[in-house]
């Protein structure tokens, strides 16, 4: 009875062993088909995966002496166990979302995501917990099996045994480049890439904010900010994708672009909120690694020229409403650049919906108005509102007033979910531009621009905004609204199809106020704003840079119709045209040495020279 649940549990463990391998040749089964060699080499290599537990097990277990200490025998045990469900995780994460798990994505945004795992997977972290105890005990039962034929003949069975398990790690070490299970891809996306892009970026990124901090900008009280009002607000729209813009999906920003000027193929500069607020607020390029909270001191960003302390120099009183729970890290930031104040739950009242990701925008809009009308009348603002409860993974609409007026009222796509949240927000915007025109509008400027893209899958399975780095993960849309009062001064009712980005918007700004701006690697948009001034409009002069730092690293740099795809983990530049190939299916692909001297440029703040 005792030999057949040891059996019992071998066959257990050989049937999770098969079902992980069938798993990942199964998420690789689209590039690589079964009748190529290719998927017999990835099942080769996959197999050290599950193979190392049983072979450390029995490594330890035939040195009888060692064997028999009680914590060395606990602690191969338990260690087996934790590496077995890593294993597992890391596969079931590979196989929901078609990418390598990222450690720095972890690890950068840890506070977050721990809290974020914490909501959405608590019932499941015990469940793990408890299988993490019951495997120490398992294997032993699982392992016994395998002992039994080692002992009969050893020499043999260690040489097949340890033969095979050895072969298949330098198999995947051979290939790693091109064929590897989700394991090896975590080690070498996380790890064990070429990492001289990273290195190179980081060093010229590090140098330029040096040398802003040195340079801060010089007698802001000489601007002149009444073109803008006594008010300027600027809005923050949560994952605001350009290629979903239109009359079906964002009615409520095109009807309000007729008494502004609406940017609707502009570059976000990365995928996260924070980054986002970085590049529109300082103006600053997106880090391939950390952010600025991250990587520099409340002290060190005290002496960047940011909006809100240009803002404050200028008599304005800079304050940030921000609609989600308070993150330590974003409230650093506005607290290090110059904000005044940042409000959250202070302004909200018992009974206000509040969803996962922040207060319901629409409520939360009206309290921001309610809390100014009452603080703040006849005052000179500089306003920062962040909106992100709506439009937010897993992109489900939560508010039932508004769903017999989505677009998509049965959603079997991820776009048509996407497209609906998004149009709850965009009516939400709307409220708010109601907002704005009764009691702003008179006196004050608005600035709604997204904080990020959020991939629609023109390339499949790219949904996941720490995935891809084509023009879906980045395209976002700006609106900017001047004041009525001043309103024959700008080119109102226009649309700009230019393609500027997030980092151009602080040089706008300051030109709109007459500042000089040559510090930053942005360009002023402003001659596109503008009828009153005898500038002339022209297409972008500088390269849009825009960064993802998670899936391998990427780098795009666009100096429009020419596209440069950085690619860490290929090690390689993939060039696209843009007007030609607007999907990215037939890129060029060149050696990353080649295409250096563009980032080179980028950052020594040059006009480009096309390649």
């Amino acid at each position: 009875m005792q030999k057949k649940t040891y059996w019992y549990f071998f066959v257990f463990y050989m049937a999770v062993f098969g079902s992980f391998c069938g798993l990942e040749i199964d998420t690789f089964v689209e590039d690589l088909p079964f009748s190529q060699v290719s998927t017999f080499l990835l099942f080769f290599n996959v197999l050290f995966a599950l193979l190392l537990p049983p072979f450390i097990y029995a490594l330890f277990a035939s040195a009888r002496r060692l064997w028999a200490n009680r914590a060395v025998r606990t602690g191969i045990l338990t260690l087996n166990s934790v590496y077995f469900h890593l294993v597992v995780l890391l596969l079931l994460y590979k196989a929901a979302r078609n990418i390598d798990f990222d450690f720095y994505f972890f690890w950068y945004n840890l506070t977050v995501a721990l809290s974020v795992l914490w909501r959405l997977y608590a019932p499941w972290l015990f469940v793990i917990a408890i299988s993490l105890v019951a495997f120490v005990f398992i294997q032993r039962l699982a392992f016994t099996p395998m002992m039994a034929m080692l002992k009969r003949s050893p020499r043999k069975a260690w040489i097949v045994f340890a033969g095979l398990t050895i072969s298949s790690v330098l198999c995947q070490l051979i290939t790693v480049n091109t064929v590897r299970g989700s394991t090896a891809g975590f080690l070498y996306a996380s790890f064990f890439s070429d990492r001289q892009l990273r290195t190179d970026y980081r060093r010229l990124y590090e140098e330029h904010i040096t040398a802003l901090e040195t340079n801060a900008l010089k007698a802001v009280n000489r601007g002149a900010p009444s073109i803008l009002g006594d008010i300027v607000i600027f809005v923050q729209q949560e994952s605001l994708d350009s290629l979903l813009m239109g009359p079906r999906i964002t009615p409520q920003i095109l009807q309000a672009s007729r008494d502004g000027i609406l940017f609707n193929q502009m570059y976000g500069n990365s995928i996260q909120s924070e980054r986002g607020y970085e590049c529109i607020l300082c103006g600053v390029p997106p880090g391939m690694a950390g952010d600025l909270v991250e990587d520099y001191s409340p002290e060190d960003l005290k002496h960047l020229s940011c909006l809100p302390r240009i803002f404050k120099a200028l008599g304005y009183h800079p304050i940030v409403f921000y609609s989600g729970n308070r993150n330590p890290r974003v409230t650093s930031l506005f607290e290090s650049i110059g904000f005044e104040k940042t409000l959250a739950s202070d302004i909200m009242q018992p009974g206000d919906i509040m969803y996962d990701w922040g207060y319901r925008e629409d409520t939360f809009f009206t309290r921001v108005d309610e809390y100014l009308q009452k603080h703040y009348i006849n005052e000179r603002l500089f306003i920062f509102i962040t909106a992100s409860a709506t439009n937010h993974t897993p992109f489900k609409v939560q508010d039932a007033r508004l769903l017999d007026k989505i677009p998509f009222p049965k959603p079997k796509t991820f776009e048509e979910h996407l497209s609906n949240t998004t149009f709850v927000q965009d009516a939400y915007f709307g409220h708010l531009y109601d907002i704005f025109k009764k009691h702003y509008a008179q006196r004050g400027s608005l600035i709604a621009v997204s904080d990020h893209a959020w991939p629609i899958p023109r390339h499949k399975h790219n949904i996941f905004n720490e995935r891809g780095a084509y023009e879906e993960n980045f395209l976002i849309a700006l609106l900017f609204v001047p004041p009525s009062s001043g309103r024959q001064d700008f080119a109102t009712g226009t649309t700009v199809t230019e393609r500027f980005s997030q980092m151009d918007i602080l040089p706008t700004m300051l030109d709109l106020i007459g500042l000089k701006q040559n510090l930053w690697l942005g360009e002023s948009f402003a001659p596109w704003l503008l009828t009153s001034r005898n500038c002339e409009r022209a297409a972008p002069g500088k390269t849009k840079i825009s960064v993802q730092p998670y899936g391998g690293g990427f780098v795009s740099a666009v100096q429009y119709p020419q596209k440069y795809l950085f690619d860490v983990l290929s090690r390689n530049v993939k060039v696209f045209d843009l007007q030609k190939d607007p999907r990215e299916q037939s890129p060029a692909i060149h050696d990353v040495g080649e295409y250096m001297p563009l980032i080179r440029e980028f950052f020594q703040n040059k006009t480009h020279n096309r390649f």
